[in-house]
């Protein structure tokens, strides 16, 4: 099954992260629907959202609390790997037939693995949500796991790691950047991983993987839509209360990057038409008090095209085509990142002297209390849109529960409004430091 359906590695990663980037600093939860929750013998979380809207869909998904973060040194892109191995056959479906049968019933699903967690989901009507849960339940307790079934998988994976990242410039710079960006903690990696990897795993490694982290203990069941929530829990109830925990789930070690005691600089070469650039600077997870100022400085600097970055090197320079700034919020601390695809003939040096002149600009409050208003209006604006969907609001609820504390979700319109000119200068001073960050400058290959 091919769930990267984008035309370049930068899209990929953007979809990996963005529910990350766009909840963190962009939710008003006077919006926010109300949650129901619910926890099974077995440790399953189970959480309903009715939206009461009269649309008949919904979103039936299932988070893991395992991504690429819970992964070690060689055995990188497991996560990822099962991922693809979890539409395979069961001890009651054959392989592909998961699949057949939500599209017999009109609806669709779908999957990612980020770098803290695992999400799949089923969007439908609302009364296909009995069979949706049946047949997430079936994933969970009866996945076969046949290496017949594993070794051409890994074949499809090793060919979207080239794709993606081996020979596509932009991917293999995001993956170079993460490896130097981080080099004790397992963010080191992306969530594909390494290629020597993906070649070398067993299917006894995958099958060790699903049962310590595919357990009812270790995942959450959210429903949201047109739906009632008593429903929703006597539906997961039947079909998940008898699953069985079998494996005490690792407590994480080896989990804390160093910091960062100075600069980083680092130059690599592939086939690529033009020069590309990434800076990074480390800075908080998801949680600290921090994050609704970065993302208010993420908009300021790249949302749209009169954001400062987009006006200064794409318009007025003509120094790139693309530009963008993140703020990339995980369950441990992240990263903020600038990306840039240079114009033809243009060094990606110039690109990063207007970038560190414009950080600098910020620090110094060089801009308006105006920027800090519009953001505001249209972040609102956005959010208020995206609620419309049953398969967002899943995924909103779901990617702040699975990492454990949905209260940055629920306090943010509090934080937002008190959101000052001064809270972006802070944020800026604090964490856009040289000592703080890492740069990877991609050049062409010398001929």
């Amino acid at each position: 099954m091919n769930k990267f359906k984008v035309d370049s590695i930068f899209k990929i990663l953007l979809i990996q992260v963005s529910i990350l980037i766009t909840i963190s600093g962009e939710l008003m939860s006077s919006n926010l629907p109300k949650y129901h929750t619910k926890t099974l013998e077995n440790g399953l979380q189970i959480v309903a959202i009715p939206m009461k809207n009269g649309s008949n869909v919904i979103s039936t998904d299932v988070f893991y609390k395992v991504g690429s973060r819970d992964e070690i040194m060689g055995k990188s892109g497991i996560a990822h790997m099962l991922e693809h191995l979890n539409f395979k056959s069961t001890k009651n479906l054959k392989a592909g037939e998961f699949d057949e049968i939500v599209k017999g019933f009109g609806g669709m699903n779908n999957a990612s693995t980020s770098f803290d967690y695992t999400h799949y989901y089923i969007k439908s009507a609302s009364k296909n949500m009995d069979k949706s849960l049946e047949l997430f339940a079936d994933l969970m307790q009866n996945l076969t796991l046949k290496d017949e079934e594993f070794q051409p998988e890994r074949d499809v994976v090793a060919e979207e790691r080239r794709w993606r990242t081996d020979n596509n410039p932009m991917g293999y710079l995001q993956f170079r950047l993460f490896n130097n960006a981080y080099i004790y903690h397992p963010y080191h990696w992306t969530p594909i991983g390494f290629m020597s990897d993906i070649q070398n795993w067993s299917i006894e490694d995958i099958k060790d993987f699903h049962s310590t982290y595919y357990q009812a203990k270790n995942a959450i069941v959210v429903v949201a839509g047109d739906i009632d929530e008593n429903e929703v829990f006597k539906s997961v109830e039947k079909h998940f209360k008898d699953i069985k925990n079998t494996k005490d789930i690792p407590a994480k070690v080896h989990m804390t990057e160093p910091v960062q005691d100075g600069e980083k600089r680092v130059a690599i070469n592939k086939e690529s038409a033009v020069e590309m650039l990434a800076i990074t600077y480390h800075i908080p997870n998801f949680e600290h008090e921090d994050q609704v100022a970065l993302s208010a400085l993420s908009e300021l600097l790249s949302s749209g095209k009169s954001s400062i970055l987009q006006k200064k090197l794409i318009d007025e320079k003509r120094l790139a085509n693309t530009v963008y700034a993140y703020n990339m919020e995980l369950k441990d601390p992240g990263i903020f990142m600038f990306m840039a695809v240079a114009n033809e003939g243009v060094d990606a040096k110039e690109i990063e002297n207007e970038i560190l002149d414009t950080i600098a600009q910020i620090k110094k409050g060089e801009f308006s209390q105006k920027d800090i208003d519009k953001i505001k209006i249209n972040t609102k604006a956005d959010f208020i849109f995206s609620l419309e969907s049953s398969t967002e609001v899943a995924s909103l609820y779901g990617s702040y529960l699975v990492r454990n504390n949905i209260n940055p979700l629920l306090n943010y319109e509090a934080n937002v409004a008190k959101l000052t000119k001064e809270d972006l200068v802070k944020v800026a001073n604090k964490y856009l430091i040289k000592s703080n960050s890492t740069t990877v400058i991609l050049k062409p290959e010398e001929k």
